[in-house]
């Protein structure tokens, strides 16, 4: 049977009565309140990270909208810039068919001007061809003043009956 022997006890209670405020003291206090900065620190590292990502998050955020303004100008500069150049393309054609139009107008006047001249080289030929058939018949010569006036006469009359 187990026996138990008060003096050991006694002396063991008493023992353990003074350890254990020098334990405390000396052992567990000090990791106890290692524990607690510890759990002080843990909690400041997780309310920080916690931080961190809520401003990653805003960052983010704001990012996003920059992007969505800055895609939203470029499509509005893209199509400016393609606006503006339809208009230069358009201006471009306009000023094309108003030099074409005063290229053909150029040219009408510049044909006009010729086939004015070669009428009235045309009405000279003649007359002067009708002074020598007519002088031919009349066998009689003129002088060059006498010329000179009927083929004025005679182109001036021509040029009423082609007109």
């Amino acid at each position: 049977m187990v026996s138990i022997e008060l003096d050991i006890l006694l002396l063991q209670v008493i023992t353990f009565v003074i350890a254990l405020p020098m334990i405390w003291m000396w052992l567990l206090r000090p990791l106890v309140n290692r524990l607690k900065e510890r759990e002080k620190f843990i909690k400041e590292s997780v309310e920080k990270i916690e931080n961190e990502r809520k401003e990653i998050e805003r960052l983010k955020d704001e990012n996003l909208k920059g992007l969505k303004e800055l895609e939203q100008r470029s499509k509005e500069t893209l199509l400016a810039a393609v606006s503006e150049g339809d208009k230069v393309k358009q201006q471009m054609i306009d000023d094309a068919k108003k030099e074409g139009i005063k290229m053909i107008e150029e040219a009408k006047r510049e044909i006009e001007l010729e086939k004015n001249k070669a009428i009235e080289d045309v009405k000279d030929k003649i007359a002067e061809l009708s002074i020598l058939t007519a002088e031919k018949i009349i066998k009689k010569k003129i002088s060059k003043k006498q010329h000179s006036e009927i083929i004025k006469n005679y182109s001036k009359e021509i040029g009423k009956r082609v007109n």
